[in-house]
């Protein structure tokens, strides 16, 4: 199968692959280069800690924090996700 890249850089992936790989929109696909290859290995994420909506007000939330020249940095991801569910829920 032939597919072009976009001007955005995507790509369809035929509905066939997805049924032969069990995967389905919304999945998620590792992306691998080996040796001039792409690779895409379909992975389970067991950690849903937010939906695409709460990434969207969080990343908007992060923006607006950066142009106000706030940074945060975090040693380890507990502390990431914990400051982020403050951050959605206005309490900084």
């Amino acid at each position: 199968m032939l597919r072009q890249i976009s001007k955005k850089r995507q790509i369809t992936l035929p509905p066939e692959v997805l049924k032969d790989t069990g995967s389905k929109p919304g999945d998620y696909l590792e992306i691998l280069s080996k040796k001039g290859k792409i690779i895409l290995i379909p992975k389970t994420v067991e950690d849903k800690f937010l939906t695409d909506e709460e990434w969207d007000k969080l990343d908007k939330l992060v923006k607006k924090q950066r142009r106000q020249g706030k940074y945060t940095r975090f040693t380890n991801p507990e502390d990431a996700k914990k400051y982020a569910r403050k951050l959605m829920n206005n309490e900084i």
